[in-house]
């Protein structure tokens, strides 16, 4: 499993720079959750590699409807990528399975 992220800053004439973080993980990157429990702010935090995505509320601002259509706009997303991941790796898996079992079968004749 091979992974990597970068980031990418894009300047045009006459534009805002653009900037935009890509993360392909593997086993190294990690996720972590941080309630808001002890502070009024919640986030999530996304590491791999020397990358750090944090996605947020914060202490001062009061939720609002947006905040949480976007919650759950980014839940939908991570469900479809998780769906999308187990069925290309049940893909992969049942590949590896019949070209295991014809080379068996070759081998036998």
């Amino acid at each position: 499993m091979s992974g990597y992220s970068y980031t990418t800053i894009t300047m045009e004439p006459d534009q805002a720079p653009r900037v935009a973080m890509h993360l392909y993980p593997d086993q190294h990157a990690r996720m972590t959750y941080f309630p808001a429990t002890d502070t009024p702010a919640a986030f999530i935090l996304i590491e791999h590699a020397k990358a750090h995505l944090s996605i947020g509320t914060t202490s001062d601002t009061t939720i609002t409807d947006a905040h949480v259509q976007f919650a759950r706009d980014l839940y939908g997303a991570a469900a479809q990528f998780l769906a999308d991941c187990e069925r290309l790796r049940d893909d992969h898996a049942t590949q590896t399975d019949q070209h295991d079992t014809s080379a068996n079968q070759g081998a036998a004749a």
